[in-house]
């Protein structure tokens, strides 16, 4: 074949193409992946996101470590939201315009749902690190929000199959906290698997946070023509333990099973000598947790931060960055609907904080393991994982028609 001008012009041409088309994309996958932290770093809500945000980044290191993400590494951007919602949503929008591939919100719905609808309206994955609300996804804020947390109800539904099937408890009394929108969740799950396990509920009755005393609820439980086996109480601090204080004061002595909002060893010194009272959690930080993944988190978080975690919610920081990270290498992409359409297909999902599972319509934890943990001595201590068999549909999540 005989080569023209025009022929080896039109190869130049090409041949340009193709070296400034392979250019482009090495220098795109040199590019750091962008990760914004819009995080509750001071105010209230510190207390519950300092501790994720530092395993989040501990994650972030890891992969760094490990040659990065798609082989590219991931540079980080905090925003400290002052637990301010206004800030938090100002926050958000700072670290789109800054090119965030992903957002890590909140651990609350209230204050965490401005910044992830900020995400979600400019098609970036947001998650947070511990919302119970499961508005704090498809069904509230929208499609590309999740949260790496196990929803309220969930907590009541592991507390009532555990109380009748384990503990082989049939009769129960309700102390609800309508303090909280977590709270009421909490108590909403426990009734929905109560009844569906068989059990018998005695009675229900209801306090607050702004409610010194519960005498008249206490009057009212000791004037049962039969005594329960056990109470449920969905509550939080400081709420919570003024409650129980009261309750053993008054000589009831039946277990007491509560939510996740009552774990940790701080508040216990302020109720001697408790005993039978159970919370389900994420993790033991004070040792004896049966899963070796968890151990090994909390072993690198100490190297790393020079301390143990305070509290087991720390792990959720670790395990939103393990979950988005693990989307984006079976995506091979950093795009948002790529990386969606991976997370909504979770089933089971290996995830450090357990089994992890989403659809498109369900962006929170419905029926992860949880670990009971019951005071013993004066501590919290791990007795066994549970799975709860009663799985709340969306009208329970919603607490529609209630």
């Amino acid at each position: 074949m005989k080569l023209t001008m025009k022929h080896i012009a039109c190869l130049s041409v090409g041949g340009l193409a193709i070296a400034l088309a392979g250019w482009t994309s090495a220098a795109q996958a040199e590019e750091p992946i962008k990760v914004g932290f819009a995080a509750a770093l001071s105010g209230w809500l510190a207390a519950y996101d300092e501790e994720p945000h530092k395993a989040a980044v501990l994650k972030i290191e890891e992969i760094n470590k490990a040659g990065g993400l798609l082989g590219r590494q991931i540079e980080y951007n905090v925003i400290d939201t002052k637990t301010d919602p206004t800030v938090a949503a100002s926050a958000a929008a700072s670290l789109v315009d800054w090119g965030a591939n992903v957002l890590i919100v909140p651990p609350d719905y209230d204050m965490g749902s401005p910044a992830a609808l900020v995400a979600q309206n400019a098609g970036t994955i947001a998650i947070s690190t511990g919302a119970s609300d499961p508005k704090m996804g498809a069904q509230g804020v929208g499609p590309y929000v999740f949260t790496a947390h196990t929803a309220g109800q969930a907590a009541g539904i592991v507390m009532a199959e555990y109380g009748y099937k384990k503990l082989n408890m049939k009769t129960a009394y309700m102390l609800e906290d309508v303090s909280m929108e977590a709270t009421k969740s909490s108590c909403a799950g426990f009734v929905a698997a109560w009844n569906a396990a068989g059990g018998t509920l005695l009675g229900r009755d209801t306090f607050q946070k702004e409610d010194p005393s519960i005498a008249a609820q206490i009057t009212r439980i000791k004037g049962l023509q039969e005594a329960p086996e056990f109470i449920f109480m969905c509550s939080s601090l400081p709420e919570g333990p003024s409650a129980v204080r009261q309750i053993r004061a008054a000589g009831i002595d039946v277990p007491i099973l509560s939510d996740t909002g009552m774990s940790g060893n701080f508040w216990l010194n302020g109720v001697p000598g408790l005993k039978d009272f159970y919370v389900p959690t994420l993790m033991s930080i004070n040792g004896g947790d049966p899963r070796s993944e968890i151990n090994t988190f909390l072993e690198k978080y100490k190297a790393r931060w020079g301390a143990l975690p305070t509290t087991e919610f720390s792990v959720l920081g670790y395990c939103a960055i393990e979950q988005w990270a693990r989307a984006v290498e079976k995506a091979e992409s950093v795009e948002s609907d790529a990386v969606l359409a991976v997370m909504n297909q979770f089933r089971d999902e290996p995830i450090t904080c357990g089994p992890t599972s989403y659809t498109d319509q369900i962006h929170v934890q419905v029926s992860r393991p949880q670990l009971i943990m019951k005071v013993e001595d004066g501590a919290f201590r791990p007795q066994e994982l549970y799975r709860n068999e009663f799985v709340p549909d969306l009208k329970l999540l919603l607490r529609s028609g209630q």
